[in-house]
């Protein structure tokens, strides 16, 4: 699924001006990285993305397509489409990391099986093998509450891992954990990121190198764009944060 961003402005309420004639495109299976200071809207960008936030101005286009101006149907399969994991992990603290993970099936579950939790023996062998892919099997009946961040990541993975969308959305997803825990949840991302359209917030560069497009994004918008190489030849504020990280 290709997705278009036209010309995306985002003021709020107190005037506050997050993001300013932002345009690009991302074509299906590519891997795409945002970067840019604090304040620079990467995370208004990455909640317009994701269906959280409606942008102020211009259009996003799935396929071709209007987010916007889409029935209310057609709407839900996008959101359907996108796997999402979060730098602070968005879990239930008090329900087991089973129940945790098998949360991606509700939106294809009827009400009265999503109320009760009646999932399936399908679905639960399907959640258990991606617990065990994670290195959390043995954790599957525990209480997310007690895990660690590095541990509380890994079932975030294993939950959309289970949910299986096309395009797949990572805001700062290794920024709260130690260097060990980083190493272990970069690779199980790279593998969930496999034959996906990946978009990235990214604050550790070492973790990008490898994307098909970085954006710079700065209070005015996108300021560079281009593979890792080409931006460190440009020799621009790429360049300079990739020489200070």
């Amino acid at each position: 699924m290709e997705i278009v961003l036209q010309n995306i402005g985002k003021q709020f309420k107190n005037g506050t001006r997050a993001l300013d004639h932002v345009t690009f495109t991302i074509p299906q299976g590519e891997f795409v990285s945002v970067i840019g200071p604090s304040g620079a809207g990467k995370t208004t960008l990455f909640r317009i993305l994701n269906g959280m936030e409606t942008p102020g101005d211009g259009a996003v286009l799935f396929d071709g397509s209007d987010i916007s101006s889409m029935s209310g149907t057609a709407r839900k399969n996008v959101k359907r489409s996108i796997g999402t994991i979060y730098q602070d992990f968005c879990l239930v603290e008090n329900s087991t990391c089973l129940a945790n993970v098998l949360t991606a099936c509700l939106p294809d579950m009827g009400f009265f099986p999503a109320v009760f939790g009646i999932y399936g023996k399908k679905r639960r062998a399907e959640a258990l093998k991606f617990l065990d892919r994670v290195g959390l099997l043995e954790k599957s009946e525990e209480p997310v509450k007690n895990l660690s961040g590095g541990q509380k990541q890994r079932i975030s993975i294993a939950r959309v891992f289970l949910k299986n969308p096309p395009i797949l959305i990572l805001d700062e997803a290794t920024s709260a954990l130690d260097n060990e825990s980083e190493r272990f949840i970069q690779q199980s991302l790279e593998e969930l990121a496999k034959d996906r359209t990946t978009i990235t917030i990214a604050h550790r560069l070492s973790t990008i190198r490898n994307a098909d497009e970085i954006l710079v994004v700065a209070e005015n918008g996108i300021v560079e764009c281009g593979t890792h190489d080409e931006l460190l030849e440009k020799g621009g504020i790429y360049a300079h944060y990739y020489e200070i990280s």
